[in-house]
């Protein structure tokens, strides 16, 4: 079980994040382990396609090799609410080869194992798996800032081939399910969305609980980053500063990154097929060129079939900084169950 100290006047300093570092971390966790990740399959059969292994070679040991615990200076801990790629290379660069030495042996068999780790290890043995041969040599040869050194590369390398086309789309997921999430919270209290972020943590008014083969015990007291992942099979937990915690969770509806639009039976009624399609899929806002990218059809088209929906109270809109996104309304939701009961009367409404 893992333990987060974490009582209410301490969660009223968390805060949400995204971090385009801590998506690469998860996002090669499901490439080395892609049946955690089932939802993922069609990205993980096109990044081993076009991804060189060689070329991230260092980096994929680093998260493979790991069992439990990936070292955390792959993904520092975001300082505000989205920091720039460059910005969260540029921690990654600064970890002091103290922290490296400290988080490397806290993953992998180096030395005597961390004060604690056997007692707390189920067989009373050190459960630590060897150091990657690959890390090994480029730490035996040339330290520890050379291995920051590589690690930097190989991330920006690893974001440009899988992770930079994506991001537009992982965006507006995770940045979508914070609005959404923030929005009750305004409702509700921060408490209730820490409980609702996943089923598989708990937290009882002093602590955050996670459902662990680990046994871990950390004092959050600085508060909660809460952030959302489109690639994470199950909560994370990363380590930064002392007092400093955050909560990775599966994000609502990143099934949205890699799903195609769903077809629409012949049963539209005065929908039509084609704004039947666009409303169906408008279960995550969309921006108009998104739509048009996704149903293969012109911006125009789309904006025009959007104009009729909006009119009749199917969809409504907002700005998102530079974009306007436009979602479905509840009668939308309403007369979608309509038809697709119409489709099959034995479908529940």
């Amino acid at each position: 079980m893992l333990r987060l100290h974490v009582d209410a006047d301490r969660l009223v300093r968390s805060r949400f994040a995204l971090s385009r570092l801590t998506e690469v971390t998860n996002a090669l966790e499901v490439l080395a382990h892609p049946e955690r990740a089932p939802y993922a399959r069609s990205w993980v059969t096109h990044s081993r396609r076009t991804l060189d292994p060689g070329s991230v070679d260092v980096l994929f040991e680093l998260v493979n090799a790991a069992d439990g615990y990936i070292p955390d200076f792959l993904s520092p801990l975001p300082g505000r609410y989205e920091p720039t790629l460059d910005e969260e290379l540029a921690a990654v660069a600064e970890t002091t080869a103290e922290d490296v030495h400290r988080q490397l042996r806290l993953a992998y068999r180096i030395g005597p194992p961390p004060p604690g780790l056997l007692e707390r290890s189920p067989a009373g043995r050190d459960p630590r798996p060897p150091l990657p041969a690959t890390v090994a040599q480029v730490l035996t040869r040339r330290g520890e800032a050379a291995l920051l050194t590589r690690v930097v590369d190989q991330l920006a390398r690893f974001w440009r081939h899988t992770q930079a086309d994506l991001w537009p789309t992982l965006h507006r997921v995770l940045d979508e399910d914070i609005r959404h999430r923030a929005t009750v919270a305004t409702r509700t209290g921060l408490a209730d969305i820490v409980r609702t972020l996943d089923p598989r943590l708990a937290w009882d008014g002093e602590r955050l609980t996670l459902d662990s083969a680990a046994e871990l015990s950390l004092d959050a007291a600085q508060g909660l980053i809460l952030a959302p992942s489109a690639f994470l099979p199950r909560p994370a937990v990363y380590l930064g500063a002392p007092g400093l915690v955050m909560v990775g969770y599966p994000a609502r509806g990143r099934g949205q990154v890699w799903s195609q639009p769903s077809a629409v039976g012949e049963e539209t009624g005065v929908l039509g097929a084609r704004r039947a399609a666009l409303l169906t899929d408008l279960g995550t806002p969309l921006t108009t060129t998104e739509l048009a990218v996704r149903h293969g059809i012109s911006p125009a088209t789309v904006s025009y079939h959007l104009g009729r929906l909006r009119r009749a109270g199917l969809v409504v809109s907002r700005r998102d900084r530079h974009e306007v996104r436009y979602e479905r309304t509840r009668s939308a939701a309403e007369l979608l169950r309509a038809l697709r009961a119409t489709r099959d009367p034995n479908q529940p409404a």
